[in-house]
């Protein structure tokens, strides 16, 4: 999502400070702590009875070409003690207990790690980082219907000022070490710059691609031509619509923005657009305000949809049906959108959802799948799974060591903070870690950066950029990271909120929705009424089971 280019740059400015560490709830999210949400603690960060351990890495051997990587490792078929093989060129040649025998073992530089996990680089599936030239929007409780009410009033909703398109490339290098500091790799999006992140969406040119092969990822912004605020509850006449020619050009994966917002416009734009563009090569960015029957053909496709709760939330009180995708088979993968409304890293993205898993949605998604929703699913979603997204023989190097300080396997990653990645290298090159890691790689043009008292060292390989001027852009903008447990200045809200249910959970209404446990067709999983169904919760077959959990949504019982 992003405003038409002659809007004014938000009025909003945070001063001097390179990174939060504010131990209060921001004005618009009262009690979102680091996942967590108002009156409850977060979830546990143990597993099976285990106590989290603090983790750290070191250089045990420094060799020639190629890399040895031991500990807990996420590989792909799940969690083993074991090694990672990473060559000279980048390329991962061995996942398992041991590596010993495969080529350029010996001559490997080792880094063990203790109570730490190895991870799949993470995955950004949709983010505007050529938007995060301003702070986010503080919008106190106003929630909208559609995307175009804020964007430019339709609708006879409040407009607002939201962030001008930046073409600086420190201030687009600044938004990319951001994620990179939380341990990601690649995000595909409306802007980027060389270096750092891998940019798969081809509104760059392929370098930005860093050493993936393939067609890019075609990101739409405005697939129906609507840029200008048009609405319309039915009919198709829409300013420019997308053809299926152009989204699908020279093999490359679509991924338009469709559906955002709760009212019948919104689900319109599904209804106008499913029939030219939503094939298996189409990733779905945002898809709210849609049915069972809309999620049916989005299954039956074999398409995909990119999540982005924490916008979602903040901005309509309400996000994606995901209870429902998942039912029907649907792959999930996980993006921050933008600054202004969305999560500053994939870190604070994957805490949003997991926080409304835990509490809204009767914890329907385990945490192996909330992982992979900013790992595999994500490279399965932008058409890469054969290159990247997991650890696997044959992948790129793209990885990031987390300290299992927050829990055990998938949970270390899920709950981490920036301060517990260890290191993160793309395509085997160090971009952020430990000082030590860093030093005892000898990555060239490395600077220290001091984060939340641990010593980081960042490896910005933007030509012309360098990390200070990265810091002296993100003093006049937005801090680059957030100490783990605080929450991020004005962080917008992951908590639901209408004034149709203002309260959240409580003894008699579990899943916060607003409807009384006794009347509500789904009463431990978030389903509120929206505008597009009327006064009623969404129930496609009528059989009195919500959408949101029944197990059969489009067979009567």
């Amino acid at each position: 999502m992003y405003r038409a280019l002659s809007l004014p740059l938000a009025a909003l400015a945070v001063g001097g400070a390179l990174f939060a560490c504010s131990s209060s709830p921001s004005a618009n999210d009262p009690g979102d702590l680091d996942g967590s949400v108002p009156g409850e603690e977060g979830p546990d960060g143990g597993a099976d009875g285990d106590a989290p351990v603090s983790g750290a890495c070191s250089v045990t051997k420094k060799g020639g070409a190629g890399l040895v990587l031991q500990g807990r490792v996420l590989a792909a078929s799940g969690p083993i003690d074991g090694e990672v093989l990473v060559d000279a060129d980048g390329a991962i040649t061995c996942v398992d207990a041991s590596c010993a025998a495969g080529a350029g073992y010996d001559e490997a530089t080792v880094i063990a790690c203790t109570g730490s996990v190895i991870s799949p680089g993470l995955i950004n599936g949709h983010d505007h980082t050529d938007y995060a030239s301003a702070p986010p929007i503080v919008h106190g409780t106003t929630r909208w219907n559609h995307r175009h009410g804020w964007r430019t009033g339709a609708g006879g909703e409040e407009e607002v000022d939201s962030p001008r398109r930046s073409e600086d490339a420190t201030v687009i290098a600044g938004a990319e070490l951001r994620f990179v500091l939380g341990g990601a790799t690649s995000v595909n999006g409306s802007g980027g710059v060389p270096g750092l992140l891998r940019n798969l969406a081809n509104f760059q040119d392929k370098t930005q691609l860093e050493g993936l092969e393939g067609p890019t990822v075609f990101f739409d912004t405005f697939p129906l031509g609507d840029a200008n605020g048009t609405l319309r509850d039915t009919g198709c006449n829409y300013p420019q619509t997308r053809s299926a020619g152009s989204a699908f050009a020279a093999g490359a994966t679509y991924s338009p923005h469709i559906s955002e917002g709760l009212n019948a416009a919104a689900r319109n734009e599904f209804t106008c657009l499913k029939g030219t563009l939503v094939r298996d090569k189409t990733a779905i960015i945002h898809a709210v305000g849609l049915d069972a029957n809309d999620v049916d053909v989005i299954a039956k496709a074999d398409a995909k949809v990119i999540w982005s709760p924490r916008t979602n939330v903040d901005l309509y009180g309400n996000t994606a049906p995901v209870t429902l995708m998942k039912t029907m088979g649907v792959t999930l993968a996980l993006g921050t959108d933008w600054l202004a409304s969305g999560s500053m890293n994939v870190l604070r993205e994957l805490a949003c959802a997991d926080a409304l898993n835990e509490k809204y949605f009767d914890k329907a998604f385990d945490d192996k799948e909330l992982f992979e929703m900013a790992t595999k699913n994500a490279a399965i979603a932008l058409g890469i799974e054969s290159q990247v997204g997991t650890l696997a023989a044959g992948r790129l190097a793209d990885i990031a060591i987390f300290s299992a300080g927050a829990g055990k396997d998938y949970r270390a990653v899920i709950g981490a903070g920036v301060e517990d990645v260890l290191l993160v290298l793309r395509g085997g090159k160090p971009l952020y870690g430990e000082a030590s890691l860093i030093d005892g790689l000898a990555a060239p043009d490395c600077a220290e950066l001091a984060v939340c008292g641990a010593e980081k060292k960042v490896c910005v390989d933007t030509q012309g950029v360098t990390l200070a001027d990265i810091q002296t852009a993100a003093a006049s903008i937005y801090p680059l990271f957030s100490c783990k447990g605080e929450t991020p200045k004005d962080e917008p809200s992951c908590v639901p909120y209408r004034d149709t249910y203002p309260n959240g959970t409580s003894a008699t209404d579990r899943d916060g929705d607003g409807v009384p446990d006794a009347d509500d067709n789904c009463p431990s999983i978030f389903n509120p009424a929206r505008a597009l169904d009327g006064a009623n919760q969404s129930d496609v077959d009528g059989d009195g089971i919500g959408d949101a959990c029944d197990p059969e949504p489009l067979v009567a019982d």
